[in-house]
């Protein structure tokens, strides 16, 4: 699903976080974007793993809102 990720700088995306998962994966759900990651939601690490993750995608994000949450709103740089 990642292989048609268009996202330009600047642009503020709505995502859900779904952690703990056996894999990592984006889906584009209407405006939403759901993320399933592999690591759990314990002291950042799923947050650190979502930015990772965009890294390897060729995005740097940054998290505007939603840091200790599912919901997050993130910046792409």
């Amino acid at each position: 699903m990642t292989k048609n990720l268009q996202l330009k700088a600047g642009e503020i995306i709505e995502v859900t976080v779904v952690c703990n998962s056996k894999f990592q994966e984006i889906q584009k759900l209407s405006e939403i974007y759901k993320i399933r990651l592999k690591s759990q939601a314990i002291k950042g690490k799923a947050n650190k793993e979502l930015k990772e993750y965009f890294k390897s995608l060729g995005y740097l994000v940054e998290i505007v809102k939603g840091e200790r949450s599912n919901h997050k709103y993130i910046k792409i740089l």
